[in-house]
Formats: structure tokens, C-alpha cells, sequence
């Protein structure tokens, strides 16, 4: 075996350039691959590192995700399949950092948050369980980057935080690697803090409806008999409480939701995101491969002598296929050892980005499963790259006409070996290309489609005063109050408008009621799929959005929740009333109740659609009614700016701290950046995906280059005879270019056709697949067509320019 590496060796420095360029190759190939399953080993298949994590799971309320803390209360005392349930909540506090760092994320838990994850600490432990959620005191606890953040050490010391005006002592740090994630859009937070410490917080208040909630089962309870078990729980809550559901009164509230902690986390669109960019990855490392095959085959067919030699001299088909192993062998552990340098840089500069929203992603590294990995995709390699040219090139039959000088029948077959490697290459390359331009498509068009409203100047912020469910002289101060909060706003330098409403535009959320029209009365009473989105806003809100007023009016003072008045969007108004006009008919919806029960409104104007849910999905049927009609403690205000609005988060939020210091306000962001939110995953997947695009374009002509090249160096003797017969150089450059012309023709077709199968496997994730896929696949073939033909013609017009005397005589 040591002369097999020292004969192995030799030959690779011989072939010093070869060598050079399949280590570069493999290396690229093997470090993107294992990059991208690092990200997917810590995203999917890592487990959380809590204890029994999969006892783990996450409970939402439907349709509104959260709940009240009493609520979760109720849920622990009166089921039998949770041994804890543990409440969370972003806050967004002021900080007061002369001498500390910033926390990026602050998290408000209940006490019993870290006992429910059986979390450990790196130093110190967290605060006492008192049992009221109401107490504070005055501790936190910090993850382990932050606590590096501020200087690390073993011991904890006096080490306070300003939040709010208040000092908090950090009483326990977690370990570094024991991140911890958090609610909806909140990835691994810094600070985590009782939510007895927020003064503005109504802990005890059933109406505060604003926490998620994760908790853990007991053991060997399933999923299904906790789903059971917390229907029963929520069905007696109705009994109990009913003035907590009396927008539920027709049946629309559904029981709430378990399911595992890890889902949540994710997200629906992460592993379906994931295992794309694998498998692009997984494209990309199958072209290397056949490029370097092509070469190994060219390489081997220079050493078609030495093989033939040895061979005479006794040499078995095994001893030479081992041989060849060996050097290969080298080549892939070298590619795979510089592959792993590269995926640990691109796993740093991953963790690095802001605008990727991936759970876990600081978990990533190179755990056993990901070497693992490694060592397969390497072991794997190599055979291929041994096996697939030494098929061509030792064949026994192969062997005896090189030794007795046929070699015309061996450069044909070695020829036709190269053109399949091309087509291959190619069609992978036309593949990828194609899936790249599907990517940047989808995601421009998500950010450049008509939204219905005006998205470029707009802060939306969340203020909760109180009750979610209060009564009547509560809503009524509510309602008094954040129009002073608005107003207040509104003097603000660059403000141009402000209104406020219980759902902003691309939030997610889904707001049904009971619903019915005049058109259809025999829907009234009657959960259906049809009823359309519903939302509470203030008078001025449709032109501090740029939302347009088609027919009719905007609401008004006048419109106090007396009156009973509603504004319809396109949509609903299409479906109700086809054909005519829908002001002056009117409703029935069951969010008309809060003052004086529910009643019949009268249609007063109609807007156009807009995106309320998200950028993907279509506009559907909305509902508008004014905010006096059903008032809350909640709102989401959204400022008009004439300016950048992300300039007016600060301003905004010492404007309300100081005049308003008892409403609690968070989740300052504008619409751009809950767009950029929205499209992260689809922009960081089309990125990656372009990257491996160019990768692999350049990787396809390189090959297509050097199989010509080869064969060009085998065809000198004909090219030669050719010349010296009177052929012209233009005719050998048209048929060198029309033979390997036909390779790259039909590497383009069958790349076509599998890249529009590709698109129609993917067309959920490739965002406007339809309107794009003609110009898509149009550009993919150009893009690849034009350089190919360039590294088809530059070999063949080397070999029209040989002197045919000189090439006679040395043939």
C-alpha cells in the first residue's frame, strides 16, 4: 500500500495542474453540500437541548395563537396531560447602555418558564417561584452570547441592567450552546425577564390575551389525548366565562392547538426550503463529478500506454483499478478536507446574517453526523470517480488494441463516454439555472406586485392599554385614549397621518366572525369557510394606508357604534352583490356586539383589495367596521411618514413613554421590513441557488471545453489528413463545432424538459412559476448556450490552425 501512495503521489505532481483543479473542484463541491447539511442537521434533526424535548410542545389558541395567563392557569389546573405550561412574550423595554451592550432580544417569561424547558444554567440559577406571576424580583437571566457579551468570567459578580428605568441584577446565565427560541419572528433571545417586571402588564387579567404558550406532557401522554384532554379544558372555560367568548357566540372559536415545540420553530416553509438547497447542492456536486470524470477520462486515456505496459508485464485488472483508487482517493480526501475548511466559512458567514430568520442556525457546526456526512458523499465520490473512467479505459478488449496499435475504435467509444459526461453536465446546469431564475422571479414579483395600499412610508407600532375584553365605560376610555395617542403622534416631525386598528396590513392573522348579507340571509348564524376577514379600524385609516376609496365614504366621528355602519372591500362586494352597487345594503356580523349586541349595518362605502394576509396569498373578502363598534385595549397604529419611517421608531417611542407611560408599546417595524421578513427565506434560498447557477455554468463549460480539447488531441491525425486533402479551416471548425454542437443541443433539450418537470414539482415554492416559466426557460438555455459554443469553438479553431506536414510527419 506504501508504494501504491508513493506511485499515486508521483503521478499527481506529474499532473501537477489536473490535480490542482480537482481538488478546487471536490472541494467546492463536498464544502457547499456539507454546509448546507450542517444548517439542516441543526434546523431539523438536532434535537432541543432541553431534557426529553419530546415532551416538548407549543399551545395556541384559535384562531388567535395566544392566550391569557389566567386562561393558562385554567389549562394546568384542570387538564391531566400537562405536568407544566410556561407563558412568554417579546418586550421591548427602553435600556439604559453607557456601560452595557445592547440586548437584541428581550423575552418576558412567567415563573415557571425555565423549570418547564428543565433548562440548565452555565452560572448562577433563575428566580424564585413565588406562584403569583404579578411579583418581580428584580432578577434576569441571560443567554450565554450575551453574558460573552458583556465580558463572560465564572462567576456572576454585580453585574446589573437598566430596563425601563429599573435595575435588574443577572441572577443565571445559560450555556452557549443551550439557546433558547422564542415566540413568532423573536430567534434566540438575550435577556429573559419575569413579566411581573413590566409594571405596564396585567399578569392577572383574563382579558390579557397576549402570551405564547409552550408547555410539556406528561409521560407517555400523546399528542392526540393532550389535543382531547384541552378541548374538554376550554369547552368548560366557555361555560365559566362567557363573557370572554362572547365573540365566539356562534361557534366560530375552535379548541386549541398542540402540537410539538420543534414545529413551531421551524415553521412550514423551513424543511421544504432546506432540503431544496440540499438537493441543489447535491446537483452541484454531480456536475463536479462528471467534470472531473471527463478529465480522469482524458488523463487515463494519455496513460493508455503505461496501462497496456503494465498490463504485458503482468499486471491484473484489479491491481490497476486499485491503483487508480488510490489516486482518487487522494484527490477526494483532500477535496473533502479543504471542502470542510469551506463549509465552516460559509457556516460563519450564514450565522452571520441578519436577514435570515432560521431557528437553531447558531447551533450549525461540524457535529459527528455532519463528518459523517463527509465521509459518505466522499466515499461515494470516489467511486465514481474510479470506477466510471476506468470502465472506459481498462477494459480487457480495450487494453489488447492499444497494445497492438488499434486505437481508432478506443478513441470513438472514449469519445462517445465524453459526450454523455457533457449532456449530463449540461442538463443539471440548464436545471439550475432555471430553478435561480424561478427564485429571482418569485421573490421580485412578491416585492414589487401591486399591494392595494402605498407600503414606502409606513411605521406600524402595537399599543395595549388594558382588558381585551372590556366593558362598556372601559371601551369607551380605550377608545378616548388612543385617539389622544394618535394625536399625539400626528405631531411628530415628518408625520403625515396616523390611524390605528386591531390588524395591519401582511399580519398574519385571520379575524372571521359570524357573517351573512342581505343577499344571503340564510347564512346568517352559520359557521361557513365564506365568511370574510374582519377588521376594526380607526376614521383616516384607508388614506394613511393609500388605500383607495372606490364608492362612497370613509368612516367618521359620527360613526360612534350607534350607528352601525360597515365598508366592504372589492371582493365581498363582487360576491355579495354581483353586478350593482353594495352601498345601502346591509350585514350581519357577529363583531357587532361589544356595546349594544349585534345588529344588521348598513354598507357605506367599498374599497379595493389589498394584501391583509400576506404577500402570497390573493386578497380576499374584507370586512371593515369602525373601531367604536368593537373597541379593545389593543391596537396597532401605523404612522405615515414623508420620510424613511424606521427614522421615527425613537422619536415615536419616547414620545409615548413619556406622555403615555401606561400603554404598552412594542413591535416597532415598518412595512418594508416585514416584507424583507417575509421574502428572507425565498431571497437566501434564491441566492443560494444563483451561486450554485454560476458555479455550475462555470464548472459546464470548463468541462465542455476540456472534453474538446481531449478530443481534439485525438483527432490531430485526422484533422491533418483532412487539411493536407484540401479541406479548408473553416470547414474543420463547422464540423468540430456541428458534432460537439449536437452534445450541447442535446444537453439544453433535456435540460429544458427537466427543468420544467422541476418547476412543476416545485410550483409551491417557486412564487409565480406560470407568468415566468416561458422567459425562464428561454434564459436558462441562452445563458448556457452562448459560453458553451464559445468553448466549442475555441478548441476547434486551435486544431484548423496546425501546420497538417508537421502533424503527418509526427503522427
Amino acid at each position: 500500500m506504501y508504494s501504491l501512495l508513493r506511485l499515486s503521489f508521483r503521478h499527481l505532481r506529474q499532473s501537477a495542474g489536473f490535480a490542482t483543479t480537482a481538488i478546487l473542484t471536490l472541494t467546492l463541491g463536498i464544502g457547499t453540500s456539507t454546509a448546507i447539511f450542517a444548517v439542516l442537521d441543526a434546523v431539523l434533526l438536532e434535537p432541543l437541548p432541553f431534557e426529553e424535548p419530546d415532551r416538548l410542545v407549543a399551545v395556541e389558541s384559535r384562531p388567535d395563537r395566544t392566550v391569557a395567563i389566567p386562561t393558562m392557569q385554567d389549562y394546568q389546573s384542570r387538564s391531566t396531560t400537562f405536568s407544566s405550561l410556561a407563558a412568554y412574550r417579546e418586550w421591548s423595554p427602553t435600556q439604559k447602555t453607557t456601560d452595557v451592550p445592547v440586548a437584541q432580544r428581550i423575552l418576558m417569561v412567567s415563573q415557571n418558564f425555565f423549570p418547564t424547558l428543565e433548562t440548565h444554567f452555565a452560572l448562577g440559577t433563575s428566580w424564585p417561584i413565588t406562584g403569583n406571576e404579578q411579583d418581580c424580583s428584580s432578577v434576569v437571566v441571560v443567554s450565554g452570547g450575551y453574558w460573552k457579551r458583556l465580558g463572560g468570567g465564572s462567576t456572576l459578580g454585580h453585574r446589573i441592567l437598566n430596563l425601563d428605568g429599573r435595575d435588574f441584577q443577572i441572577a443565571g446565565v445559560l450555556p452557549l450552546e443551550q439557546t433558547i427560541e422564542g415566540s413568532y419572528r423573536l430567534n434566540q433571545p438575550e435577556v429573559f425577564v419575569q413579566i411581573g417586571c413590566n409594571s405596564q402588564e396585567h399578569p392577572n387579567s383574563r382579558g390579557d390575551q397576549s402570551f405564547f404558550l409552550i408547555g410539556r406532557l406528561r409521560p407517555a401522554v400523546t399528542l392526540s389525548e393532550a389535543n382531547a384532554d384541552l378541548s374538554r379544558v376550554e369547552q368548560t372555560l366557555q361555560k365559566d366565562y362567557p363573557n370572554d367568548y362572547l365573540q365566539y357566540s356562534a361557534g366560530l372559536k375552535n379548541p386549541p392547538a398542540v402540537f410539538p415545540y420543534v414545529e413551531l420553530l421551524v415553521g412550514t416553509d423551513t424543511k421544504p426550503a432546506l432540503l431544496m438547497t440540499l438537493a441543489a447542492c447535491g446537483l452541484l456536486l454531480v456536475i463536479a463529478c462528471a467534470n472531473l470524470a471527463s478529465l480522469l477520462l482524458a488523463r487515463n486515456t494519455r496513460r493508455r500506454t503505461e496501462f497496456a505496459t503494465r498490463a504485458a508485464l503482468g499486471a491484473t485488472l484489479g491491481q490497476l483499478l486499485t491503483q487508480l483508487m488510490v489516486e482518487s482517493s487522494i484527490l477526494v480526501s483532500l477535496g473533502a478536507t479543504g471542502g470542510i475548511g469551506l463549509a465552516l466559512v460559509v457556516l460563519e458567514l450564514v450565522k452571520g446574517t441578519t436577514s435570515l430568520h432560521l431557528p437553531r442556525l447558531a447551533h450549525a457546526s461540524m457535529r459527528p453526523a455532519v463528518l459523517a456526512f463527509v465521509i459518505a458523499i466522499s466515499a461515494a465520490v470516489t467511486f465514481f470517480l474510479t470506477l466510471l473512467p476506468a470502465w472506459r479505459t481498462l477494459r480487457p478488449a480495450l487494453l489488447q488494441d492499444i497494445q497492438s496499435g488499434r486505437q481508432s475504435s478506443a478513441g470513438r467509444s472514449l469519445r462517445f463516454a465524453g459526450g454523455v459526461l457533457v449532456v449530463s453536465q449540461l442538463t443539471l446546469t440548464v436545471v439550475l439555472l432555471a430553478c435561480a431564475g424561478w427564485m429571482i422571479g418569485g421573490v421580485y414579483l412578491l416585492l414589487h406586485q401591486p399591494l392595494g395600499f402605498e407600503p414606502d412610508h409606513l411605521l406600524m407600532l402595537e399599543a395595549s392599554l388594558g382588558n381585551d375584553s372590556p366593558t362598556k365605560d372601559e371601551a369607551l376610555a380605550y377608545e378616548l385614549k388612543l385617539s389622544q395617542i394618535a394625536a399625539s403622534l400626528r405631531q411628530l416631525p415628518s408625520v403625515n397621518a396616523v390611524a390605528y386598528t386591531d390588524h395591519q396590513p401582511l399580519g398574519h392573522s385571520v379575524n372571521r366572525y359570524t357573517f351573512c348579507s342581505d343577499m344571503h340571509p340564510e347564512q346568517c348564524k352559520r359557521q361557513v369557510n365564506i365568511n370574510p376577514n374582519s377588521y376594526a379600524i380607526s376614521p383616516g385609516y384607508f388614506s394613511t394606508i393609500g388605500q383607495p376609496l372606490l364608492e362612497g365614504r370613509d368612516f367618521n366621528a359620527a360613526d360612534d357604534g350607534r350607528n352601525y355602519v360597515v365598508i366592504v372591500n372589492q371582493a365581498l362586494a363582487a360576491r355579495e352583490w354581483p353586478g350593482q352597487s353594495a352601498l345601502g345594503h346591509r350585514v350581519h356580523t357577529g363583531e357587532i356586539h361589544s356595546l349594544e349586541g349585534e345588529s344588521w349595518a348598513t354598507v357605506v362605502g367599498v374599497v379595493g383589495n389589498v394584501h391583509n394576509y400576506d404577500l402570497v396569498s390573493e386578497p380576499g373578502p374584507d370586512l371593515y367596521i369602525p373601531r367604536a363598534e368593537n373597541p379593545s385595549g389593543f391596537a396597532r397604529l401605523i404612522l405615515n411618514s414623508s420620510g424613511d419611517p424606521a427614522l421615527l421608531k425613537n422619536a415615536a417611542r419616547m414620545r409615548l413613554k413619556t406622555e403615555f407611560p401606561e400603554a404598552k408599546v412594542y413591535g416597532f417595524e415598518t412595512i418594508a421590513e416585514e416584507m424583507s421578513y417575509e421574502v428572507s427565506e425565498r431571497a437566501f434560498l434564491m441566492l443560494v441557488v444563483m451561486s450554485f447557477g454560476a458555479v455550475a455554468l462555470f464548472l459546464s463549460i470548463l468541462g465542455t471545453y476540456g472534453v474538446l480539447a481531449y478530443e481534439v488531441s485525438l483527432r490531430v491525425k485526422e484533422i491533418g489528413i483532412r487539411l493536407a486533402l484540401g479541406s479548408t479551416r473553416e470547414k474543420i471548425v463547422a464540423l468540430l463545432v456541428y458534432e460537439h454542437g449536437c452534445w450541447l443541443l442535446a444537453g439544453t433539450i433535456l435540460g429544458l424538459a427537466c427543468s420544467a418537470g422541476t418547476g412543476y414539482v416545485f410550483r409551491s415554492r417557486f412564487y409565480g412559476v406560470h407568468s415566468t416559466s416561458i422567459p425562464v426557460l428561454v434564459c436558462s438555455a441562452l445563458v448556457l448556450v452562448a459560453p458553451a459554443l464559445l468553448a466549442i469553438a475555441l478548441p476547434a479553431r486551435h486544431a484548423s490552425l496546425q501546420d497538417p506536414a508537421d502533424t503527418l510527419r509526427r503522427e
